[in-house]
C-alpha cells in the first residue's frame, strides 16, 4: 500500500475515483477547505480528467455549489465557529466548488421551507438546486454533464 504525505499529495497523486464529503457544519468545513487549500485540488480531481465523483451530503453538497450561502438560510450551521467569519453575513459571497455552474444547493428540503426558498433565491442564487433526502445532483467529468436523480421515497 502506497501512503500519502499529506491531503493534497492524496488528492493530486493518487488520482481518487470516489470523493466523499459528509455533512456537519458548513462553514467549518469551509473553513477547512479554504485552510487547506483544498478548492483547486477538488476541482481538478473531480473535472479533469480522472474525472472523481464527488458525492456531498449535507454541507457536502453546499460547498459543491457556486455559493455557501445557502447554509446561512436555515440557521442551523453556527458560523461563530470559524475566526473572523462569525456571523452569517460573513458568508454572503463566499465561493464553493462551482461543480454545476451557476447552481448553488439547498439539502434537506421540504415543504416546510418552500416560503423561505422562495423568500431567499434573490437573482444570484436564483439557480439554486433544492435537493430532497432521496435526491442527487451528478456531474461527469470533464464532459460537465449534470442531471438530477431521485430514490424511490421509503414507506
Amino acid at each position: 500500500m502506497i501512503c500519502s504525505k499529506d491531503d493534497n499529495d492524496a488528492l493530486s497523486g493518487w488520482n481518487p475515483h470516489i470523493i466523499y464529503i459528509e455533512g456537519g457544519n458548513t462553514f467549518w468545513l469551509q473553513h477547512c477547505i479554504e485552510k487547506g487549500k483544498y478548492s483547486k485540488l477538488m476541482i481538478t480531481a473531480c473535472t479533469g480528467s480522472s474525472g472523481a465523483v464527488y458525492c456531498g451530503k449535507s454541507a457536502g453538497a453546499i460547498v459543491a455549489g457556486k455559493y455557501v450561502e445557502t447554509a446561512t438560510w436555515k440557521g442551523w450551521d453556527d458560523p461563530s465557529v470559524v475566526p473572523g467569519k462569525k456571523s452569517y453575513d460573513k458568508w454572503i459571497d463566499c465561493k464553493g466548488f462551482s461543480f454545476v455552474g451557476d447552481n448553488s444547493f439547498f439539502p434537506h428540503m421540504s415543504n416546510d421551507w418552500e416560503t423561505l426558498v422562495q423568500q431567499k433565491k434573490t437573482s444570484k442564487l436564483s439557480n439554486t438546486v433544492c435537493l430532497r433526502e432521496e435526491d442527487v445532483c451528478c456531474v461527469i467529468g470533464e464532459s460537465g454533464v449534470k442531471f438530477m436523480t431521485s430514490w424511490p421515497s421509503v414507506i
